[in-house]
C-alpha cells in the first residue's frame, strides 16, 4: 500500500467551471484535484460538460441547465437542444458527442441577443438556475462533504447557497480574481443588481468553511474587506512533465525568439501590441529577434499588429506541448495593460502561467504596473526582468539588454526555475491543498 492510499480524501462537490486545460480556472482546479480519488469528485457546471470537461479527473458530471436545457426559453429555440442530468461519456475517448454550444453560425446572433438582455438587465432572471429535485438527488447519492466553488456569477453564487443550506453541506471559495470589483455594468438596473451581487456573495463567504485565493495579494485584500482569513492557493506545477523540457542553455544560435503565450483581451491587449509594435521598430537593425503571439485571440490584433517575418501569431498548441514550446524560446512575455481598467481587473490574479514560465528556465520580462500583484512578486524575489513603465524606449532597452546578455538571462532563467521547484510543486501544494480542506471540515482524518 503506498501512502496515496492511507490519506483520507474527502468527498468533494464541485460547482461551477469543469475540468479542463483551457481556462484558468480550469487548468488551476486540474492540478490542485489531480490523483483525487475519482470516486471522491463530483462536478455540475453550467458549460457544455462534454463540449469542454476533461475526465482524466473527475467521470461523474452533471450537466446543468435552465428548466431541463443548457440555455433558456427563448434561446433554446435556436441553440443545441442539450438536455440537462448526469452526463455519460463516450467510453473509447472519455468525450461525449454533443455540439458546441453555441455553433458557430449562431454566436453572432447569440452574442447580439445576449447583450440586448444584458443591458435591459433581465439576462439574470432568464438564466436563473432552478434547483431541482432531480439535481439534489443526484447530489444526495453522491453525498459530499464539502462543496468546492469559484465563485463566478449572481446565479451560481445564489445556487449554491441553496444547495449549501438545503443539504447542511459546508462550502469552500476559491477566488480566481477580484470577480466582485471586475464585473462589467448589468445594464439599466446595474445598481440593484450589483447591491444584490455583492449581498448574496458576503453571505456566502459569511457561511462558508473555507475561504481561498488565487495568491498572497488577493488574501491580504480579502482579509481587510471580509474579515476572514483566505488562504492563496494557485496553479502549482507538475515537476514530472515540466522539468524535462526546462532550459540548462540559454545560448542564442540563429533567432532570439520572444514568446507571449495565452489570451488576447481585457488587461493585456495594448501591452501585447507595445511589445509587438517594438520588436518590429528593432527588426531593422536586430533581424534575428522575432516575437511569436501563441493566442486563439489573434485575429483581434488585426489591423494593431504588424505580421510579419518577425511577429508571427499561433494557434494554441495542447497543454501537453507546452513545457517544450516554453523552453524553446530565448524571452518569455507577461504583459498586463496600464490603464485603470487593467490593473482593476488584474490587480490580485495570479495568472496560470506565471508558475509555467518560471519553472521552463526561460527568462521572463514582465512588463506591467508596479501596483499589480504580479510586479510586486517580480520584483519581491528578483525572478523576472521588470518593466514598470510603458515606455517604447525602456521597454526596447529592456528588450536588447537581454538580447545582448546571455549571462542575465541564465541568472533569471535559473533563479526562476528554483522557486518555482520550492514553491509550485504540485506534489507538495496537492498535499497542502488536501490537508486544508480536511482541516477546514474538522475531522479527525488522517492526514
Amino acid at each position: 500500500m503506498n501512502a496515496q492510499d492511507t490519506k483520507y480524501f474527502p468527498k468533494v462537490l464541485i460547482l461551477g467551471t469543469p475540468f479542463n486545460n483551457k481556462s484558468g480556472g480550469g487548468i488551476t482546479m486540474s492540478n490542485l484535484f489531480l490523483n483525487w480519488p475519482k470516486d471522491r469528485i463530483a462536478l455540475a457546471s453550467f458549460a457544455n460538460i462534454l463540449a469542454e470537461a476533461d475526465t482524466k479527473i473527475c467521470e461523474n458530471y452533471y450537466q446543468l441547465g435552465y428548466n431541463g436545457k443548457l440555455h433558456p426559453f427563448p434561446l433554446n429555440i435556436v441553440l443545441p437542444k442539450i438536455n440537462c442530468g448526469p452526463v455519460v461519456f463516450q467510453k473509447s475517448n472519455g468525450q461525449g458527442s454533443q455540439s458546441e454550444a453555441v455553433p458557430g453560425r449562431f454566436k453572432k446572433t447569440y452574442n447580439i441577443v445576449q447583450s440586448i438582455l444584458h443591458f435591459l438587465g433581465i439576462l439574470i432572471p432568464l438564466y436563473k438556475a432552478k434547483v431541482d429535485r432531480d439535481f439534489l438527488n443526484w447530489i444526495s447519492e453522491f453525498n459530499p462533504d464539502i462543496i468546492y466553488f469559484q465563485p463566478a456569477s449572481l446565479n451560481s453564487i445564489q445556487m449554491v447557497s441553496e444547495i449549501a443550506e438545503t443539504l447542511k453541506t459546508p462550502v469552500a471559495l476559491h477566488f480566481m480574481d477580484d470577480w466582485i470589483k471586475i464585473s462589467g455594468k448589468f445594464g439599466l438596473l446595474d445598481f440593484y443588481w450589483r447591491r444584490k451581487t455583492e449581498t448574496e456573495l458576503e453571505k456566502l463567504i459569511g457561511r462558508s468553511t473555507l475561504l481561498m485565493s488565487i495568491g498572497e495579494a488577493m488574501s491580504q485584500e480579502y482579509r481587510r474587506r471580509y474579515k476572514r482569513d483566505f488562504t492563496p492557493f494557485h496553479n502549482p506545477i507538475d515537476v514530472e512533465r515540466w522539468l524535462p523540457y526546462s532550459k540548462n542553455d540559454w545560448s542564442c544560435d540563429g533567432k532570439f525568439k520572444v514568446l507571449y503565450a495565452g489570451r488576447i483581451g481585457l488587461g493585456m491587449k495594448d501591452s501585447v501590441v507595445d511589445v509587438a509594435r517594438v520588436v518590429n521598430s528593432m527588426s531593422s537593425k536586430y533581424p534575428d529577434i522575432n516575437f511569436e503571439i501563441l493566442s486563439p485571440d489573434g485575429a483581434d490584433l488585426n489591423g494593431k499588429v504588424p505580421f510579419n517575418n518577425n511577429i508571427i501569431w499561433t494557434k494554441p498548441l495542447p497543454y501537453s506541448e507546452l513545457p517544450k514550446k516554453f523552453a524553446s524560446a530565448d524571452l518569455l512575455v507577461l504583459p498586463i495593460d496600464f490603464d485603470k481598467k487593467s490593473i482593476r481587473f488584474l490587480k490580485y490574479s495570479f495568472q496560470t502561467k506565471i508558475s509555467e514560465y518560471m519553472i521552463s528556465g526561460t527568462p521572463v520580462l514582465v512588463y506591467a504596473p508596479n501596483d499589480t500583484s504580479t510586479s510586486k512578486y517580480a520584483e519581491k524575489d528578483k525572478w523576472a526582468y521588470l518593466l514598470n513603465e510603458r515606455n517604447d524606449q525602456l521597454l526596447e532597452n529592456a528588450i536588447l539588454k537581454l538580447y545582448l546578455k546571455p549571462e542575465l538571462r541564465k541568472e533569471l532563467g535559473e533563479r526562476a526555475k528554483s522557486l518555482a521547484l520550492s514553491r509550485e510543486d504540485a506534489n507538495i501544494v496537492r498535499e497542502e491543498f488536501r490537508q486544508c480542506i480536511v482541516n477546514s471540515l474538522k475531522i479527525d482524518k488522517d492526514a
